[in-house]
């Protein structure tokens, strides 16, 4: 029997839960699949929540944790259409989702959880429609950093409605999802303003491209503040992160008539306070994405040759330490792992 290398948790009691195991490697390819050498992965905080029980059980196997991974083509079953042995390919986070609107029939939780195994191990096998190529100018570590906290970023600025050059966008932090939304929000010609915790990391994402940033710290009030530098109106759009401790004031910094996306659950599920209702805000909840987002969003990196915000990059036993440093949310953009 072939064996590789896999990180499991078999009781979700967090990170310390972890362990580095040898296991079966997958078996024969079925219609459909393909075999990838897994080369990357990245670490977001969902993985942090998944490892602690909160987004469900371990399962009877236990769980291969992070949704987001990328890796090389080894072999390809007969009827795999459009994929080739030696292809790049980053894969999608929900894998039954290929494209519309989500419904509640996929696997909601995605990769990395009780449903689908996530990408610490060595070699996976999965359908070739849950594979999607790599930008070229891309590495393997950067790719990884694409699948959850980019197509997350992409889905939130222009899914549910165009983004349009002009239009404001707020963001929250120095995390994956709101660096990748920086980068497409400028992309589309839009002002961006960001909240963050001190001056520095303010600077920082000053010279990352931001139009405008409020130190959170400074100015608790800061949806105040957003509606000073919009003339009082309020911005077109908010990607909220934080969720319960953040969105009423996500709110009331969005203009009548803007749109929320509700992404984020760093301090937990908000509550359905009247505010939701009585803002005049369109409110999105984002489950990352689909296949043809991901597409989507590769077309736009691969034109404007974009790179990721790579914060930390550890190798792939340093798992542990690697969401350690997410947990510490002294990060600013994606921690990713080389499996090389």
């Amino acid at each position: 029997m072939q064996t590789m290398k896999a990180f499991v948790s078999r009781k979700l009691q967090g990170i310390d839960s972890l362990a580095l195991e040898s296991v079966a490697s997958p078996g024969p390819l079925g219609p459909g699949q393909i075999r990838i050498a897994m080369r990357a992965a990245s670490v977001n905080y969902r993985d942090l929540m998944t490892l602690s029980g909160a987004l469900g059980p371990a399962g009877p196997n236990g769980l291969v944790p992070c949704s987001d991974g990328a890796g090389e083509v080894v072999e390809v079953a007969g009827d795999a259409m459009h994929i080739r042995v030696g292809d790049r390919v980053a894969l999608t986070f929900n894998p039954e989702w290929i494209g519309g609107p989500y419904r509640p029939a996929f696997g909601g939780r995605g990769r990395g959880s009780s449903q689908f195994a996530g990408t610490m191990q060595q070699e996976m096998v999965v359908h070739h429609s849950e594979a999607v190529p790599i930008p070229e100018h891309l590495g393997f570590t950067e790719a990884a950093a694409f699948p959850c906290a980019g197509v997350t970023a992409w889905h939130s600025l222009c899914g549910a409605a165009p983004l349009m050059p002009g239009m404001s966008v707020l963001l929250q932090g120095g995390g994956g999802v709101s660096l990748f939304a920086l980068q497409f929000a400028r992309l589309f010609g839009a002002r961006v303003i960001m909240i963050s915790s001190s001056p520095e990391r303010c600077a920082q994402l000053k010279s990352l491209g931001a139009d405008e940033t409020i130190d959170y710290t400074a100015n608790p009030q800061w949806n105040e503040a957003v509606r000073a530098l919009t003339g009082g109106t309020g911005v077109d759009l908010t990607i909220d992160i934080g969720g319960a401790d953040t969105v009423e004031r996500s709110l009331t910094a969005t203009r009548n008539g803007g749109r929320l996306a509700l992404v984020g659950l760093l301090s937990g599920w908000p509550n359905a306070a009247p505010s939701l209702f009585a803002s005049g805000v369109d409110i999105t909840p984002i489950k990352v994405g689909s296949r043809d987002d991901f597409e989507l969003m590769n077309r736009a990196v691969d034109f404007h040759r974009l790179h990721p915000h790579i914060a930390a990059e550890y190798a792939f036993d340093q798992l542990p330490e690697a969401l350690r440093h997410l947990e510490s949310g002294k990060h600013l953009g994606k921690v990713v792992l080389n499996f090389d």
